[in-house]
Order: structure tokens, then sequence, then C-alpha cells
């Protein structure tokens, strides 16, 4: 029974990668079918419709990405050596899933209004745990941000990003860009640390 599943989750995988290469609308069953290898009436074996693919793929891009990030504004340290470590961890997250999260983004208005919905309440909630992460370092006197609101929809816009610009062969590792980030976005925050030194 374990097969079945584990084959599901790797026709994920091309169309994530093909909905992301060619836009989902231009994505037929017939080529998501030739590029997992299986005849076009077995994906309905896995898969109600296209549009349960997407959604999916969507889910799988937001959820686990979203969550796996959370505990790094609540982990020990200052909030600006937070907001660093919280910025790698969001690039190099985002690099290493960007096919599932470029297709959340570029492409979820093709969903259902309830599938949208969904997903729409997933990232909000996500971004106003962020905005009050920079609300709670305003406060404690290391962000200097005029409305941490504002703030955290331009830095969650930096960081989503990174998919248009960026390419596999770089000057930069990800590493690097992750960390050229980190100390952007502290400079862009005004981060300081508990003695007052700029970050």
């Amino acid at each position: 029974m374990a097969a079945e599943p584990r084959r599901a989750d790797e026709i994920l995988e091309v169309a994530a990668r093909l909905f992301y290469e060619r836009g989902y609308p231009s994505v037929s069953i017939r080529a998501l079918a030739h590029a997992s290898g299986i005849q076009g009436g077995s994906l309905y074996h896995h898969f109600a419709s296209k549009e349960e693919m997407l959604y999916r793929i969507c889910l799988y891009g937001s959820e686990g990405f979203f969550a796996g990030l959370g505990p790094t504004l609540t982990a020990g340290g200052s909030f600006s050596e937070r907001l660093q470590e919280f910025v790698r961890s969001y690039v190099l997250r985002f690099w290493e899933r960007r096919y599932p999260i470029a297709v959340l983004f570029r492409e979820s208005h093709h969903l259902s209004p309830a599938h949208s919905e969904e997903l729409r309440l997933v990232r909000r909630r996500f971004q106003q745990r962020f905005q009050r992460f920079l609300a709670e370092g305003v406060a404690a006197g290391e962000f200097t941000v005029p409305d941490p609101k504002v703030a955290g929809i331009a830095v969650l816009d930096l960081l989503n990003g990174i998919d248009n610009w960026r390419r596999t062969s770089g000057r930069l590792g990800i590493e690097e860009v992750a960390g050229n980030y980190a100390v952007l976005v502290a400079q862009l925050v005004g981060a300081r640390s508990r003695k007052g030194a700029s970050v």
C-alpha cells in the first residue's frame, strides 16, 4: 500500500516542475502523464482532477513551508538574532522547495474558491505572525520601523522574490545568498542588538 502514496508524490513533483516552467493552464493531463511515465487515464487513479494536483502542490508549498519557519521566531536569542536566522531559514527552505512554493504564489488563482480561501488563510496567519514578531521587536527597542504591518509585507515580498532572479548557476551559492539577505533585512528594519549597536 505504501507504493501508491509514493507514486502520487512522484507525480506531484513532476507536476510542480511543469506548472513552474510552463504555467498551470498550459500543462495538459497528457503532458503530465507523459512526463510521469504513465498513461493519461492512470493519473485519475491518484488524483480526481488537475485542479486537485495543483491544490496539493500549493498545500505542500504553504503549510509545510510556513510551519517549519515558525520556530525560528520563538527560539532563544535577541529579536535581531532571531530575525536573521528566520531570513536565512526562509531563503534556504524557499530554494529547496522553489517549485511548489513558486507555483503557490503564481498559480493558486486557478484553484477553486474553497481551496483558494484555505490557502489564503494559511498565508495570512503566517504573515500576521511575522508582523507581530516585528511589532514585538519594535517594542523591545531592537527594530525601528514606523509600521510593523507594512514592514512585514515588504520583507516577505523581498524574500519571495528570490526565484525571480536567482538561477542554479548563479555567482553566489544559496548559503551566501541567504546570509546576504539576512544582513539586508536586518538593515531594512533598523535592527539593533540588545546593547543598542546596529546589527
